[in-house]
C-alpha cells in the first residue's frame, strides 16, 4: 500500500554514504558538559506508584554515554527530513494544533518538518479498524498505519509519521494507546483523539497542544533510537495512562536531550533559546521556565 509520496528517487546508498559529507557542529565533549551542567535543575523519578509505567514494565534506561556507543539511526546526509502524514479530517482547531506541533517539531529536532496530503479514513480497511467492545470506540491498528501506510518513505526521510483524529490501539490485549513508533523502522504513529477538545476554550486548547507535542516528540526520539528514560521526570518517560502522561514534562532531562542535541547536531544554548521563544508565545509557562532556567545554567 503506497501511501507516501516521494519527493526524491530513491538511490541506493549505504548508511556510511548517507553520512559521507556530514560535518559535526558539536562534540560529544561539548554536550557532555551541558548534561553535567543542567543536571541539578532536574528532578529524579521517585518510586513508581501501582499502575504506572515502571510498575509494570520492566525497562533497563539509557544513559547519553550508552546511546553514543549503541547504533544510533541519525538524521545525518541525504536522510535529514520528517514526513507528517495526516489520516482522516480534522477540525478547524485540530488542524491549528497539528500546525503549531509542527512549528515546535522543527525546533526541537531542528530538521524540515513536511506535512504529506491527507489520507481519508476510508483508506483504512476493515481489519485494521475495530469498534472498542467496551467503550464504543472507534479505532485504527496502530501497526497497519506503521508498516503499510507508511511502507515507502520518500528517499530524503529520516523518520515517518502518521497523524489521525481517531484513536489507537495495538492490538491484542491493549484498549488504545497515544502513540506508537518502531525503532529501526524509523515510522511512528500518534493521535489527538484522546487529548481533548481544542474547541472548548484558551485552556482546553492548550491542554491538547502539550499534549500533542508531547506525544509528537516522544514518538519522534523513540525512532532516533532512543529508549524510555527511567532515571527524571522527563518526556521521554513511559505512559501507562493520561494521569501519568499528564505528569511528564514536555521537556526532556539532560540524559535524553543531550542525545537529541546530538543526533540533530544542534548546540543547547542556541536551541533551547528558540524553543524558550515559542513557549512563550504560546503559554507553555512551566517548559518556558526550564528553558529558561537551563539558558541562565549553561551561561554561566
Amino acid at each position: 500500500m503506497r501511501r507516501f509520496q516521494p519527493i526524491l528517487i530513491a538511490t541506493a546508498l549505504t548508511s556510511i554514504a548517507l553520512a559521507a559529507d556530514f560535518e559535526l557542529k558539536v562534540s560529544k565533549e561539548e554536550l557532555n558538559e551541558a548534561r553535567v551542567k543542567l543536571l541539578p535543575l532536574h528532578q529524579k523519578l521517585g518510586k513508581p506508584k501501582r499502575g504506572e509505567w515502571l510498575a509494570e514494565h520492566e525497562e533497563r534506561g539509557q544513559t547519553f554515554d550508552q546511546y553514543l556507543k549503541s547504533d544510533t539511526i541519525k538524521p545525518w546526509g541525504l536522510r535529514n527530513t520528517i514526513y507528517i502524514q495526516p489520516i482522516g479530517e480534522f477540525s478547524t482547531e485540530q488542524q491549528q494544533v497539528l500546525d503549531e506541533t509542527v512549528s515546535f517539531m522543527k525546533i526541537f529536532f531542528g530538521r524540515d518538518v513536511i506535512v504529506q496530503p491527507a489520507l481519508r479514513l476510508e483508506l483504512i480497511p476493515a481489519k485494521a479498524r475495530r469498534i472498542h467492545p467496551q467503550w464504543g470506540d472507534e479505532q485504527i491498528l496502530t501497526s497497519y498505519v506503521l508498516y503499510e501506510v507508511l511502507n515507502d518513505l520518500p528517499a530524503n526521510a529520516a523518520v515517518g509519521l502518521a497523524f489521525t483524529a481517531s484513536d489507537l490501539w495495538p492490538g491484542e490485549g491493549w484498549n488504545f494507546v497515544f502513540g506508537q513508533a518502531s525503532l529501526r523502522s524509523r515510522v511512528g504513529v500518534w493521535s489527538i483523539y484522546r487529548n481533548g477538545d481544542p474547541a472548548m476554550g484558551d485552556a482546553a486548547y492548550q491542554l491538547c497542544l502539550r499534549r500533542t507535542i508531547k506525544t509528537a516528540i516522544h514518538e519522534t526520539a523513540h525512532m532516533f533510537t532512543m529508549l524510555h528514560c527511567i532515571a527524571y521526570e522527563c518526556g521521554m518517560c513511559g505512559s501507562n495512562h493520561r494521569t501519568e502522561s499528564d505528569q511528564r514534562p514536555i521537556y526532556f532531562c539532560p540524559e535524553c536531550d543531550m542525545k537529541i542535541c546530538w543526533a540533530t547536531q544542534q548546540k543547547p544554548l542556541e536551541r533551547y533559546e528558540k524553543l524558550l521563544k515559542f513557549c512563550r508565545d504560546h503559554g507553555l509557562k512551566a517548559e518556558a521556565e526550564m528553558y529558561a532556567r537551563s539558558i541562565e545554567t549553561l551561561k554561566k
